[in-house]
């Protein structure tokens, strides 16, 4: 099964492109809308199945988007101790797919949040990515080695590729990576340094491959707009 959380804040219109695309078959998807992300699914006529979170963002719009759609919506008080996107993943079992439809900009400590909780389920072997429709984050984790695999032949030319380190006190070992320009073999990174920012996809490459050892590391891949 895979789900799509949809969490509040500015989402690019390339989101809902994004959303119609991974929701097919339906019967296959669950859709999430997490409190704000409900005025999104409902501006571009996405229904999802639940919606959940404190509702202290969504419009008054979104919310009769959801009674007219007859969605069920689980409330949650203000004073919690998870965000909104952490319950939602909670929703979701280990074989789960999970495509978490979240802004890259505007509120830094949601956006960070929601980089940490993707990669600290990866390290637990979750399938998971994020992205807003433009930018997409893969992460990696993991002591016994991780890899991804991105298909990247209809994604929209140029693109940029950023591989990020995440942990300051324990580098990436053993990087490498196909279909890049500036290609890796077998090196380590380090977070606070930019050696392995702004790559770009070798000339006819139709995917980009990118494996580690052991570490915690983001592989951003950005859409030309």
């Amino acid at each position: 099964m895979l789900y799509i959380i949809v969490t509040g804040g500015p989402l690019p219109d390339e989101a809902a492109d994004l959303i119609r695309r991974y929701s097919v078959p339906s019967e296959d998807t669950v859709i999430i809308g997490c409190d704000g992300g409900c005025d999104f699914l409902a501006k571009h006529g996405l229904i999802p199945h639940m919606a959940l979170g404190d509702m202290d963002s969504i419009s008054e719009d979104g919310i009769r988007f959801l009674e007219d759609n007859h969605i069920f919506v689980e409330r949650y008080p203000v004073e919690k101790d998870w965000t909104d996107t952490e319950i939602a993943l909670g929703k979701t079992e280990d074989s789960d797919e999970i495509l978490i439809v979240c802004p890259v900009t505007g509120r830094i400590d949601h956006v960070i949040a929601n980089l940490q909780l993707m990669l600290n389920l990866r390290s637990e072997g979750r399938s998971i990515f994020a992205s807003d429709g433009i930018s997409f984050c893969y992460p990696l984790a993991g002591s016994d080695g991780d890899s991804v695999d991105i298909d990247i032949k209809d994604m929209q030319k140029p693109l940029s590729v950023s591989l990020v380190p995440w942990d300051f006190a324990v580098p990436v070992k053993g990087v490498s990576t196909n279909g890049l320009y500036y290609a890796l073999d077998n090196q380590d990174l380090t977070a606070g340094k930019t050696l392995s920012f702004s790559n770009h996809p070798r000339k006819g490459a139709r995917s980009i491959a990118v494996s580690i050892k052991s570490g915690m590391l983001l592989v951003i891949i950005t859409e030309a707009v």
